[in-house]
């Protein structure tokens, strides 16, 4: 009976180079297994560091809009006002002129006063009933009671005219302060509101600012995690292809067993076949057989 089979040597130096390579591979996988599993853990910690900056950057986006729709109210108020202090300059400089109309076309008139009028009227009257006249004197005195009559109604007009201007003077005066304190005031609104939208603005530029550093470290992780999944990918290319090689070296030693197994099969068929056919001792049917397979080289025999 012939020995146990074994590869031949050529097939058992290709099995050991093989194998020694199917060790180097796997040394090469694990270590490229643990690189790619430290960068996914890095890729899943950007993408955290990433999502937080993310919510802490809306919020902030938030709050801009809340300061910039102040800014635009701010705006609209400024805007009013200035329309308010300019109808009151008009209506200001409407009542100033009114006013100087009123003065230029009513002029103060000097008159006597009806008073010192009726005083003088009644001490000619005294004189009048208590003195003994000349037809001439008394005359001259009727004519100067009766002039003096005369200045006293129209005194007593002018003082009646007088008094009306000064109550018509009075009341545009009164509508010229009101309008000035108005205009005064809508003058004074207007740097505040503008102080008040400044500040909005600088915190708008403010609040800018920190929302644009979190979107520049947003693009800086997304930057990273980028890195990092590209290095993922070539990584995982590379052990695809370590993978298909150490596949293809174990599909090539089963290949090689598969031969012998086969080589072996066909040696024992062989032998049947020949010893049966012409009724050869077993013995030579094997050294044919052996020294057939020994030519292809697919087996060796070791005692």
């Amino acid at each position: 009976m012939p020995g146990r089979a074994y590869l031949s040597e050529e097939a058992e130096e290709e099995e050991r180079k093989d194998r020694d390579r199917l060790y180097e591979l796997r040394g090469k996988l694990r270590e490229l297994v643990d690189k790619r599993r430290v960068l996914l853990g890095e890729f899943h910690r950007l993408s955290d560091e990433q999502r937080v900056l993310y919510e802490a950057r809306a919020p902030k986006e938030e709050e801009v809009e809340r300061v910039h729709r102040e800014y635009q109210e701010l705006g609209h108020a400024l805007s009013r006002a200035r329309t308010a202090r300019d109808a009151a300059r008009h209506q200001l400089e409407e009542s100033v002129a009114e006013l100087r109309e009123f003065q230029a076309l009513n002029p103060r008139a000097e008159s006597s006063r009806p008073e010192e009028i009726r005083r003088e009227v009644a001490e000619l009257e005294r004189r009048q009933q208590t003195q003994t006249l000349s037809l001439t004197d008394e005359n001259a005195l009727i004519d100067r009671l009766r002039a003096l009559t005369k200045r006293a109604e129209e005194a007593e007009k002018g003082k009646t005219r007088a008094e009306e201007r000064e109550k018509r003077i009075h009341a545009l005066e009164k509508v010229v302060a009101e309008r000035l304190a108005l205009a005064r005031k809508a003058a004074e609104e207007l740097p505040r509101l503008r102080a008040e939208r400044d500040q909005r603005m600088q915190s708008i530029r403010g609040r800018l600012a920190a929302s644009g550093e979190l979107v520049s470290q947003i693009r800086e992780k997304a930057k990273a995690r980028g890195a990092a999944m590209d290095r993922v990918r070539t990584i995982s290319a590379e052990i695809d292809g370590l993978e298909r090689e150490a596949d293809q070296l174990a599909r090539n030693s089963r290949q090689r067993r598969d031969e012998a197994r086969q080589a072996i099969g066909a040696y024992r068929q062989g032998v049947r076949a020949t010893g049966s056919a012409r009724g050869a001792s077993d013995a030579q049917v094997a050294d044919r057989q052996l020294e057939e397979l020994l030519k292809r080289g697919r087996v060796t025999l070791r005692g």
